[in-house]
């Protein structure tokens, strides 16, 4: 069987952020290497939405995720320390936000898992996301589970959600010691202080993935959740505006999402 068509308005919740970030990536004067590197992670997150295959069947489909899982663990404990915080991976010249590659992909998989299953490895993750520390991605997948929770109302999702709750209460108490980079945190709130339009105009194209993705499947709630929630986290402190700002991994990690919601009906 082929895998299901993706719809246009997926792709246009992806493009319309990434757009509207190097629009003002370019406004800006940030460096033409910034705006080349997310320009071209847009390419290759449309060609990965399209083609990239994926996992169908549930006992695959759960490999992939707990080897996301580990992967976000391992970064935690072993990836590029800065300021004491583990959250980035050297490839080459570039230096990737694991979570951000990846988080989006395992909301996506959770949801076509079984509540047990799904539980535990948002469950798992949330714990990677403390040690690293990420508050934003905690703050992400806590709204993903929360939807899913909301979707299934079982045992299993209701306590990822409270442990999600948990996981942001304890995340309150650590200072996040680093400090904003411009254009790649707080993007929205910098073009408010600049230019209220234009910060209106970046905020709305940030919840693009909100607003778009509900109109395709069930299984998008979560991805919807975890992209808008980490997000908004650029308003609360130094995290980065993700697919607004200079950043490859969130733009490459929902081409990642978009490629197994393709998938998603051969799955269940």
């Amino acid at each position: 069987m082929a895998s299901a068509p993706l719809p246009s308005v997926a792709i246009a919740a992806l493009a319309i952020p990434v757009v509207a970030g190097i629009t003002w990536l370019a406004v800006g004067n940030a460096p033409m290497a910034w705006i080349a590197v997310n320009a071209l992670a847009l390419v290759l997150a449309v060609a990965l939405a399209f083609w990239l295959p994926l996992p169908r069947s549930e006992p695959g489909v759960l490999v992939l995720a707990a080897a996301v899982v580990l992967a976000i663990w391992a970064t935690a404990l072993a990836g590029i320390p800065v300021e004491g915080v583990r959250r980035w991976i050297g490839i080459g010249p570039l230096r990737l936000h694991l979570g951000y590659l990846l988080l989006p992909l395992l909301t996506v998989l959770a949801w076509r898992l079984r509540s047990p299953a799904a539980a535990a490895l948002l469950v798992a993750a949330l714990g990677a996301t403390v040690l690293q520390p990420d508050r934003a991605a905690t703050v992400g997948l806590t709204a993903a589970a929360a939807v899913l929770a909301l979707q299934r109302r079982d045992g299993p999702t209701i306590l990822a959600f409270a442990a999600g709750l948990a996981a942001c209460f304890a995340m309150i108490r650590q200072p996040d010691n680093l400090a904003p980079v411009r254009f790649v945190e707080q993007v929205q709130s910098d073009a408010w202080a600049m230019q209220p339009a234009t910060g209106l105009v970046l905020t709305l194209a940030a919840l693009a993935p909100l607003l778009l993705l509900r109109h395709t499947s069930a299984a998008a709630a979560p991805l919807a959740a975890f992209l808008t929630a980490a997000g908004l986290m650029a308003f609360a402190g130094p995290y980065p505006s993700i697919l607004i700002g200079y950043g490859a991994a969130p733009i490459l990690g929902f081409g990642l999402a978009l490629a197994a919601l393709r998938c998603q009906n051969q799955g269940r």
